[in-house]
């Protein structure tokens, strides 16, 4: 078996019969036959945030009554040992597999400056590459990120489509966003060709978190693994006909391997714990008020051979999807 196991939501379904129904529960995809004949292309945006630190919270009621008191859980984990060479080298490499399962799905590449053009006269413009911005991931989840463009392409552009996933700056969010996406449409439709785009939201630990008004604890489970971020991580193209076609990741497609250690930090708790990554599954329990602290220190070779082997992985499920495959 190869020394990292995919544990995507496919893995996850159990029985081999049901894969083909556990690929479709796995990825949302939308409008896909607006690209059914279409085989020019262009790549559009190409962005991926690296979460870097995540709070994740669970509160419990305290029974019925509430005479239990409850309690509130949080586990706050950190990523450390990764330079910005480190997020940029696993960008460049992403998009280069990227663009070649672009190819290989059909598409012929076009020259992109004209598209580029296109979005200018309605105002786009991109974000720095490398920026630190919030990701909300649920309602009791909220992470920093580290946001990054290819070297190749000219900056973060975060499309209308992925404007409510990466808290950006409101009014050039939404300047940038909205002239990218009518600027992009606009040139489809003229050229006859499709523009291909990609937002990545890169997470290093999953976390579950448990409790309600009526529960007596809160808990909130930690364990580390990367993974392509569901309800975030989204393929998608404008295409020739004006419709917009989408796949976007609804359980988490992940892998897992030794690319670091996984440290409890907490201070004044227990002796802190430390172990490899995929060795590991670290625990917050309250049954009164409990917090804890994690540090992921990664390992930056084995962490870019998980980012690739994530890539591949994520970059065929979500364009082949597109493509009906």
């Amino acid at each position: 078996m190869n020394r990292r196991d995919l544990l995507s939501g496919l893995a996850a379904a159990g029985a081999i019969g049901a894969a083909g129904q556990a690929r479709a529960q796995d990825i949302r995809i939308d409008n896909a036959a607006a690209l059914n004949g279409v085989g020019q292309a262009v790549i559009g945006a190409f962005s991926v945030a690296f979460l870097t630190s995540r709070d994740d919270r669970a509160r419990a009621g305290g029974g019925l009554l509430g005479s239990a008191g409850g309690g509130n859980s949080m586990a706050r984990t950190a990523l450390e040992g990764l330079s910005d060479a480190d997020f940029q080298n696993a960008t460049d490499a992403l998009f280069a597999d990227f663009t070649a399962q672009v190819q290989g799905a059909g598409f012929t590449l076009g020259d992109r400056a004209p598209l580029l053009e296109a979005v200018r006269r309605l105002n786009g413009t991109p974000f720095e590459s490398g920026g630190q911005y919030e990701v909300i991931l649920g309602r009791n989840s909220n992470a920093d990120s580290r946001v990054f463009s290819p070297s190749s392409l000219d900056g973060v552009w975060v499309p209308r489509e992925a404007m409510n996933l990466i808290n950006l700056p409101r009014f050039q969010a939404g300047r940038s966003g909205v002239g990218f996406a009518m600027g992009a449409q606009n040139f489809a439709r003229q050229s006859g060709q499709a523009v291909v785009n990609a937002v990545y939201v890169v997470d290093f630990a999953q976390a579950d978190a448990y409790g309600g008004a009526f529960a007596y604890s809160s808990r909130v489970d930690v364990a580390a693994g990367l993974s392509l971020t569901p309800e975030a991580s989204r393929v998608f193209a404008y295409a020739p006909n004006g419709r917009v076609a989408t796949a976007m990741v609804r359980q988490p497609i992940a892998v897992g391997g030794d690319f670091g250690t996984f440290a409890d930090t907490t201070s004044g708790g227990m002796r802190a714990t430390q172990a490899a990554v995929n060795a590991v599954t670290l625990l917050t329990r309250g049954y009164s008020n409990s917090s804890r602290q994690y540090v992921m220190t990664a390992d930056p070779v084995l962490w870019a051979e998980g980012i690739g082997d994530l890539g591949r992985v994520g970059n065929s499920r979500l364009i082949g999807a597109l493509r009906g495959r």
